[in-house]
């Protein structure tokens, strides 16, 4: 299906025009970042629905808290009506690592999925192939490759294969894309992964008292969603802590190949099992500095 996407750059769009050139689809930038809306989105968005073609909306993603963003993006598209999933567009580092990029694009969608909108994320080729570990790839993709007759990735529902496209009703150049089945929203909502490792830390953190926002104990049920990713924003284990939390995170550097020396997961973070988290933390990008915050727990869960 032959579709574009616009944002305040084209203004305003003459959409029957656009339908009569064979566009069966297109999606509308809504919000970037934590304030930024498009001030043609409600009029790009009306004209679109008047001659009956399919929608979706879009949010740049930058380097703020994600919760935060995924929460403005909905405050704004929340009573618009959508044909086509919510993407999330992800094109910079913003000084950030793979790991925190990566992190937020999880987070972000995972609050959609946790409020009942169905998720996809928009990426250029090289970017999602480099800039992007293992943590989303799960997530549909929308990919950028310009002048390619193909993108590089195998799996996507969308691909973007120009943007210097001329389509009468739209001023100026636009974002040309083929979309497949895919980009349209599931009648049933994407399910979590249920994941053994993540229960365990489930049980751990409720054991040792770590709650969420609202000061509640965990559902130990294996899925990583908002709750669970509150409870995590919450660790940080340093140097010479001990406890059930700490024997958590040995459990996992040794099963992921990290060796804590002979007294093995001892429930004490001492010299050797601090090594072990600073090597840890350099093989997934991070700031070897031997503290297990919110980014190093999130790579310990994978």
């Amino acid at each position: 299906m032959r579709g574009i996407d616009i944002a305040s750059y084209q203004g305003n769009v003459d959409f029957q025009r656009v339908k009569n050139a064979g566009i069966e689809i297109v999606y509308i930038k809504a919000t970037e970042g934590l304030t930024y809306k498009n001030p043609f989105l409600e009029s790009q968005y009306s004209g679109a629905m008047a001659v009956d073609l399919k929608i979706g909306f879009y949010h740049y993603l930058r380097a703020n808290d994600p919760i935060r963003e995924a929460q403005f993006f909905l405050s704004v598209v929340d009573e618009l009506s959508a044909d086509c999933k919510y993407v999330i567009d992800v094109e910079e580092l913003f000084g950030q690592t793979i790991a925190k990029v990566s992190s937020n694009v999880r987070i972000f969608a995972d609050f959609l999925i946790s409020n009942n909108y169905d998720p996809c994320i928009y990426s250029s080729d090289n970017f999602y192939a480099t800039n992007l570990d293992s943590s989303v790839k799960d997530l549909p993709l929308w990919v950028a490759n310009y002048g390619a007759s193909m993108p590089i990735a195998t799996n996507f529902v969308g691909f973007q294969f120009s943007n210097t496209g001329v389509v009468d009703g739209v001023n100026g150049p636009v974002d040309l894309n083929d979309f497949s089945s895919g980009i349209f929203i599931d009648s049933v909502n994407p399910q979590p992964i249920v994941n053994t490792v993540v229960r365990i830390f489930q049980r751990t953190t409720n054991l040792v008292g770590l709650r969420d926002v609202n000061g509640n104990r965990l559902v130990e049920d294996g899925i990583i969603g908002i709750r669970t990713r509150q409870v995590i924003a919450k660790v940080f284990v340093t140097s010479n802590a001990t406890g059930e939390l700490v024997r958590w995170i040995q459990h996992r550097l040794i099963a992921l190949g990290f060796n804590c020396g002979p007294a093995g997961a001892d429930s004490i973070l001492g010299p050797l099992t601090l090594g072990a988290v600073k090597r840890f933390q350099t093989s997934r990008g991070l700031a070897s500095d031997g503290i297990v915050g919110h980014l190093t727990t999130m790579q310990l869960l994978r």
